[in-house]
């Protein structure tokens, strides 16, 4: 049986999918790179580490980017 924190969530500790979030430092994965200062939207949280499945609004691509990569907009 697979444990409950290896799931993927839709809200924790007051960030819900759907936030919009501006991206504070560039981030890098085998697939392409998302600049700074590009905003994106949360569709999961991952856990154990926490980190934001995202979605550029530029590009439509996604991201799987740490907490600490991203600022929650107002």
């Amino acid at each position: 049986m697979q444990k409950k924190y290896y799931r993927r969530s839709k809200s924790h500790w007051g960030v819900n999918a759907g936030d919009k979030f501006k991206v504070i430092k560039d981030h890098h994965e085998v697939n392409g790179d998302l600049p700074k200062d590009s905003i994106v939207v949360l569709m999961e949280i991952n856990h154990f580490p926490t980190t934001y499945y995202v979605k550029d609004l530029e590009t439509s691509r996604t991201f799987t980017v740490p907490v600490h990569t991203v600022k929650k907009m107002p």
